[in-house]
């Protein structure tokens, strides 16, 4: 199961499932950034209120070509971090551009959620 919430951004994934998480960067009211070829697209997982410790997960994206969409894909091994679950665990995360503008975390709305389902069995 993939699925991401429009209104709060709110990411939502079963454990040891692969999804595809498109980054676009609103700059008006219909424009968007366009990414550059050297553009750098972080994506991390931290703990709930563990942007303080190493994230569970970081991904770079390295832009090869001028877009105005960047997807962060990740695979089955990816979504398997952290122990073995048995009920949905909340973590946090935060997109960056370059590594020094966050796009998408934390802000007057709260946190960006990310929710790990459990997964039946360890494969």
């Amino acid at each position: 199961m993939f699925e991401i919430d429009t209104v709060t951004k709110q990411i939502s994934v079963t454990r040891g499932d692969a999804c595809s998480i498109p980054v676009k960067i609103r700059i008006g009211e219909e424009q968007y950034y366009t990414f550059k070829i050297g553009d750098i697209v972080s994506f991390s997982i931290y703990d709930r209120k563990g942007y303080d410790k190493d994230p569970y997960l970081l991904k770079e994206i390295n832009v090869e070509e001028d877009t105005e969409v960047v997807y962060i894909n990740l695979s089955n091994i990816d979504t398997r971090f952290g122990d073995v679950i048995n009920k949905p665990k909340e973590y946090w995360y935060e997109i960056e551009l370059n590594n020094n503008q966050t796009v998408l975390g934390y802000d007057d709305k709260g946190p960006k959620i990310f929710m790990l389902y459990p997964e039946g069995g360890e494969n």
